[in-house]
């Protein structure tokens, strides 16, 4: 029998937030391909981790099938009603996605990438020596720099409301930049005591990014947004 993301990861379905991340973050150093680890149970464990990570995703998925009265439409309904609250014609519909994908997806996803980008090099040029006072002020100013543009995407993306045809891009973007957050944090963390484990987490949220980022980009090309 095919197991639910919490089995998956270990836990119990009430389980906390910082139970999720505790979990996911053993599982990864335990089964990831670079340490021998198997692929598809590595696979699976980021499967998990994506949806249990996300707010959004999270409430969806546990009122999925946790919730016998709950069916996936009506879920996928209740998601929509949240975004969109009127009913539009056809022109109107395609001038919104236009309107949201120049305003909200155009930009957030320009902020990324400025976070995104400098990352290894920053990383490697911290590796020469991480004990080097001026290199970490360095690597702490690319982190500040970051997390003030993170905020920036936190607002652009709450000023309009994601269109119901392309609900499931409005997702995507919301997770990457979540990611993108997340793996602050963690890198910030990592300068406050020199931790490997959060140097390292803080780098596979980025990879998850980079990875909804070229779906992202792949979704807009065929639908020629």
């Amino acid at each position: 029998m095919k197991k639910n993301f919490y089995e998956e990861l270990g836990l119990k379905k009430n389980a906390t937030k910082s139970e999720i991340k505790s979990s996911y973050r053993s599982l990864v150093k335990q089964h990831h391909p670079d340490a021998g680890g198997d692929k598809e149970q590595f696979l699976a464990i980021q499967n998990a981790w994506e949806t249990l990570n996300d707010p959004i995703k999270k409430e969806k998925y546990d009122r999925k099938i946790f919730s016998s009265n709950a069916s996936f439409d009506s879920l996928n309904q209740n998601w929509e009603e949240n975004f969109n609250s009127k009913k539009y014609n056809s022109s109107i519909k395609d001038k919104e996605v236009e309107i949201w994908i120049k305003e909200i997806y155009n930009p957030i996803n320009r902020l990324i990438s400025q976070i995104i980008k400098p990352l290894n090099n920053e990383i490697k040029e911290l590796s020469a020596d991480p004990y080097d006072e001026q290199l970490m002020e360095n690597f702490c100013s690319y982190i500040s720099i970051s997390q003030k543009k993170i905020e920036k995407v936190d607002k652009i993306y709450f000023k309009k409301l994601v269109p119901n045809s392309i609900s499931a891009l409005g997702l995507d973007l919301y997770h990457c930049f979540s990611q993108v957050k997340d793996a602050l944090s963690e890198l910030d963390r990592y300068t406050q005591g020199y931790v490997d484990d959060y140097l390292f987490d803080g780098k596979e949220m980025i990879k998850e990014a980079k990875r909804i980022q070229s779906k992202m980009a792949l979704e807009k090309k065929n639908k020629n947004f």
